[in-house]
């Protein structure tokens, strides 16, 4: 696989225009894959420059070997994508694009349209550090994209300048409330997706709990979600619940975040820790899949308790039915005395016993047995097969009842039978002797 990297800035000399030229030709005749093009432009490009770039990409037009494009920097704006708009509407093909620290805005945005609306390839969209994208920007991105059918796997949406905790404050961004909705119901729309990055000031608790309502749909296929913003506890409590039905999330990446406290880590350990004593009930109800939560470091004062952090790092470094089962034995051998609250059933019993022989040995499976506590579930509940004969059974004693009332009943009508018909004989004997 190849990969191109280009440079633009200033002036371009006839040599290397010459070049650009004959390695739009390469593009457009190679049968090898080109994994990544990225075109970086500084904002000093002159005339001459821009002239060659848009020979560059008229030749490259109806090329298949590019995979991904990367547009990045801020020399990078409506003229520069204006001359790749006919290789961009006419692609089928290419299956990532991705703007960074652009002048991408609204107009540039809809030059977009065609390529995004004939393009179901398209599996990552990446918009990072673009500081002129807004609400509008947004909308007309991802609208394009639902209409091309595209099964996108990665969307990563980022403000500009949001590097530190102080960059929460003041300005919101071009992207506000309304296009963090616009994006969550996007996503909502889109099961595809696999990895999630949000970094927007404008994504407070609000959002996230829209966020979380798709989290926690069986078939959603997240699996790693990287999330910056306005959002405090209330957020990552959203997120606990819907991992209570999320099968898919393995990995939770949280940057800055406004009042992000202990209580917001505990509620993702209640459900997810291996290591957390919940009841049977809570841990039938648990998310199996989630391994790790990452949270930026920052300077003190620390909000959130280095104990809390590290226990969030390392949620579990295993499968899902592993995870379960550590869960399931924490609470057996606690509670191993007394599993009365379990309300398993006899049909249980087999794998129960030997669950806790192969987890806690002789010594388990022994307590287990020997409690007065465990009798019931153990021995007194009955077989599936004489559950089910007791059920035949018991419809066979109904009958029977019914029977011995009906004979009952008709032993009573013969006997009031018998006294009539010796009434009349007696009757008809006394008229003879007469």
């Amino acid at each position: 696989e190849l990969q191109i990297g280009l440079f633009f800035s200033g002036q371009i000399s006839d040599t290397h225009a010459a070049s650009l030229l004959e390695l739009a030709s390469a593009i457009q005749s190679t049968a090898r894959s080109i994994r990544c093009m990225c075109l970086r432009f500084k904002d000093d490009v002159d005339e001459s420059t821009m002239s060659s770039f848009l020979y560059f990409g008229q030749m490259i037009v109806g090329a298949k070997a590019i995979e991904s494009l990367v547009l990045e920097g801020n020399g990078v704006g409506h003229e520069q994508i204006e001359c790749l708009q006919d290789f961009l509407s006419t692609n089928k093909t290419l299956r990532g694009i991705n703007f960074t620290e652009t002048k991408l805005d609204r107009s540039s945005s809809i030059l977009l349209t065609g390529f995004l609306t004939g393009n179901s390839s398209l599996r990552v969209l990446d918009l990072s550090s673009n500081a002129r994208v807004d609400d509008d920007s947004i909308d007309t991105i991802l609208t394009a994209i639902s209409l091309g059918g595209s099964q996108l796997s990665t969307l990563n949406i980022c403000d500009a300048h949001f590097d530190g905790v102080e960059d929460l404050i003041g300005d919101n961004g071009s992207i506000t409330t309304a296009g963090v909705r616009t994006i969550t119901a996007f996503i909502s729309q889109t099961p595809s997706l696999v990895t999630i990055c949000l970094k927007m000031r404008s994504l407070n608790d609000e959002g996230i709990r829209d966020l979380s309502n798709v989290i926690r749909r069986r078939d959603s296929k997240i699996s790693r979600l990287e999330i910056s913003g306005t959002f405090g506890n209330d957020a990552l409590q959203s997120i606990a619940e819907a991992l209570k039905s999320n099968q898919s999330l393995r990995t939770i990446d949280i940057g800055n975040s406004l009042n992000l406290t202990d209580e917001g880590g505990r509620a993702i350990l209640r459900v997810a820790s291996v290591n957390v004593v919940n009841t049977w009930k809570q841990i039938m109800a648990s998310n199996n899949t989630l391994r790790s939560v990452y949270l930026k470091s920052r300077p003190p004062p620390l909000l959130v308790s280095q104990d809390i952090q590290h226990a969030l790092r390392n949620i579990t470094n295993v499968d899902p039915i592993p995870t379960l089962k550590q869960k399931a034995w924490r609470y057996v051998d606690n509670n191993i005395e007394d599993l009365s609250y379990t309300k398993l059933e006899a049909k249980h019993m087999p794998h129960l016993l030997s669950f806790v022989k192969e987890r806690g040995g002789i010594n388990s499976l022994f307590r287990l047995i020997s409690s007065r506590n465990n009798v019931p579930i153990l021995f007194s509940h009955p077989t599936p097969e004489r559950q089910h004969m007791e059920s035949i059974m018991n419809k066979v004693a109904l009958e029977n009842a019914t029977l011995r009332a009906m004979l009952k009943s008709e032993r009573q009508f013969n006997g009031i039978l018998y006294k009539e018909n010796n009434s009349l004989r007696s009757l008809y004997e006394g008229d003879i002797a007469d």
